[in-house]
């Protein structure tokens, strides 16, 4: 099984080390140029018709490729086919990262669970793969179904909506639950930072983009999510 990690002891490249002139987001390059900079990642998975699990964050393709519609219909060689954005990049399964992945740094690897995509199905299936993978990393998701799908030899996160979204109350009770299920981590948005932090568990924040929100965050020593800042802003 994958190992566990002390969250707070790495920061995370959302989606890769990425730029808007470089390497795209969720990208093999983005990865290769974080593993270089010593970061973690985190990234998002999603399965393919053909139940591959694949690396891309909207349920669309139609932001990141040439193609559009529904990412979950495609077959998995279809979309390893497709170049992300105008990049000579690919969309990237998730065998193809850990195929390069150095095993001392960590993963955060987020499950997208939308559609018709089963989420407990979809959990085991990111889990068997990780089990048989040596290195640091982490399985999360916003669906709570899909994070107590998860073994709990495998280091499991629960992400929580914003409360400016979802309202005080219902992440609250997101959090709660969470904990009452013996999860590794809470991930919150870095406005829930502070209340996140009162609740005494280890947490990681997302996706903090600018100096100030950094600033802010600090006060509360949470593990970081960036993007666009000077990784060694965001470091430990």
């Amino acid at each position: 099984m994958a190992q566990r990690f002390d969250l707070g002891a790495f920061a995370y490249a959302h989606r890769g080390l990425w730029l808007k002139d470089g390497p795209p987001e969720n990208s093999l390059a983005g990865f290769r140029a974080a593993a270089a900079a010593g970061l973690g990642v985190e990234f998002d998975l999603r399965p393919s018709a053909d139940s591959e699990v694949m690396i891309f964050h909207d349920p669309l393709l139609d932001r990141m490729t040439a193609a559009s519609g529904v990412f979950e219909t495609r077959a998995a060689e279809e979309l390893k086919g497709l170049a992300l954005g105008a990049s000579g990049e690919r969309v990237p399964a998730f065998e193809e990262l850990l195929g390069l992945w150095p095993e001392d740094l960590p993963l955060l690897c987020e499950m997208k669970v939308d559609g018709t995509t089963d989420p407990a199905a979809f959990a085991q299936q990111v889990a068997a793969r990780l089990a048989d993978w040596r290195g640091r990393a982490a399985a999360m998701s916003f669906s709570e179904e899909a994070v107590r799908a998860l073994p709990s030899d495998l280091m499991r996160g629960q992400l929580v909506m914003p409360s400016v979204q979802a309202g005080e109350a219902r992440f609250d009770a997101a959090a709660g639950r969470a904990l009452a299920d013996g999860i590794d981590y809470l991930a919150v948005h870095h406005t829930d930072t502070a209340r996140a932090a009162a609740l005494g568990a280890p947490f990681v924040v997302w996706t903090v983009r600018s100096e100030a929100d950094l600033a802010a965050a600090r006060a509360y020593n949470p593990a970081i999510i960036f993007e666009h800042i000077d990784p060694a802003l965001a470091a430990p």
